[in-house]
């Protein structure tokens, strides 16, 4: 069975139901792991901050450089999915749903991560009207929104005027 995406709790309404039904609580990463490979991050979960023990702990791992997302952002990347793990299990996600976006990203093909926008812009400067028709086609392939199509038809209009 095949992830759907529209299933997916994203982590910031996770935090804000949380924090919503535990304005006591108290959320605290700590970084268990790092180095020019890849990053652990544990995160803890109190419903109320002056308890000794958190009610959960859970913990990512981020392979740096590993996807589009991770170049950058690797490390923010990490403390979002630990404690978006976290606060899954305390039920704060959708249809029991655990996995986090970024997790999912990775389990999906390597063609969803593709930077569709990005790889179009890039075509448009440099007035690569044949490699943007390539993308394009492989953008409808991958089922990318509607909104990156047109941003791609758009980049494609604005290079033959190059």
């Amino acid at each position: 069975m095949a992830f759907n995406l529209d299933d997916y709790e994203p982590v910031e309404a996770r935090i804000t139901a949380f924090w919503a039904k535990y304005p006591e609580g108290r959320i605290h990463t700590e970084i268990v792991l790092i180095n020019e490979q890849q990053v652990v991050i544990k995160a803890s979960v109190w419903t109320d901050r002056d308890d000794q023990r958190p009610v959960t702990i859970d913990f990512a791992q981020e392979t740096i450089g590993a996807t589009n997302i991770t170049k950058n952002s690797w490390l923010e990347v990490c403390a979002t999915s630990a404690i978006g793990r976290a606060l899954a299990d305390l039920d704060f996600a959708k249809k029991g749903k655990r996995a986090s976006r970024e997790e999912m990203r990775k389990a999906v093909p390597p063609f969803v991560q593709r930077d569709w926008v990005g790889e179009a812009e890039k075509l448009r400067d440099a007035g690569d009207i044949e490699a943007l028709r390539q993308v394009y086609q492989d953008a409808i392939k991958a089922k990318a929104s509607g909104d990156t199509l047109e941003t791609i038809k758009q980049f494609a209009e604005q290079a033959k005027k190059v």
